[in-house]
């Protein structure tokens, strides 16, 4: 059994927003497989996407609609933040997709302003969320039916793990490492795979044990040399003085 991950991926998404939590997560385990998914829909190896302004590529995996594809079958929706989002929050069609992706999913997990791009589905009315600080005051009331939280590194409500900026993906990262890893022989006992739930309640991973996974987290926060900040409360940046030079 394996947990597979989805990841969507756009012109000039944020790179530290995925390959930061992502890559702390996929690499280290055997449990963990990762595709990368255009939402602008090209085909691989056409669908090359931008990440920001630093012109580093990445070939996604799928195109939209085959990700969409019944057989295609995934555990997690992964939803990265950038400046490429803000067109994408405009499209219904598109948001339309995206929500189909998100009731197929056992679990999502946004990073940044991921989190706006999943609010714009529709999907996320109703529930507790977090988002990137630069843009918290300009942006969140866009969408009034989600239960916006400022201060909050991360936030966990149901199926649903949402993050604010950049770096504070790594530290819900590791919460989603403690919330889903299953170590190799409860697997083994247990091979049956999560049920996705579409109205968005956390549902039960079989051969899943606390104790185990948050082991497992703070070993991969040990070896990539990284303080976890673990208490999701422990957010100072939302006193700092906000700037509109800063990234998303």
């Amino acid at each position: 059994m394996q947990h597979r991950i989805l990841s969507l991926v756009y012109n000039e998404f944020e790179a530290l927003d995925l390959f930061g939590p992502l890559g702390a997560i996929v690499p280290r385990s055997d449990y963990y497989t990762l595709k990368l998914v255009s939402v602008h829909n090209l085909a691989p190896p056409n669908g090359l996407e931008s990440s920001i302004k630093n012109g580093i590529l990445t070939v996604p995996n799928l195109s939209l609609a085959e990700a969409l594809r019944e057989e295609e079958q995934f555990d997690t929706l992964f939803i990265p933040g950038g400046f490429g989002m803000t067109p994408l929050v405009g499209d219904p069609i598109l948001l339309q997709h995206i929500g189909q992706l998100v009731d197929r999913a056992a679990n999502v997990f946004t990073v940044c302003t991921g989190s706006l791009l999943f609010a714009a589905t529709g999907r996320l009315d109703g529930r507790k969320a977090t988002t990137n600080k630069r843009l918290y005051d300009e942006m969140t009331p866009n969408y009034p039916g989600v239960q916006w939280q400022k201060r909050a590194r991360w936030v966990q409500d149901g199926k649903f793990l949402t993050s604010s900026g950049v770096t504070a993906g790594l530290d819900a990262g590791l919460a989603f490492l403690s919330n889903t890893y299953v170590s190799p022989e409860d697997r083994k006992a247990n091979p049956t795979p999560q049920k996705a739930s579409a109205n968005g309640d956390a549902t039960a991973i079989p051969g899943f044990n606390k104790e185990k996974a948050l082991r497992h987290a703070h070993s991969v926060a040990y070896s990539l040399e990284y303080r976890w900040h673990s208490d999701p409360a422990d957010d100072p940046f939302v006193d700092l003085p906000q700037s509109t030079n800063g990234t998303v």
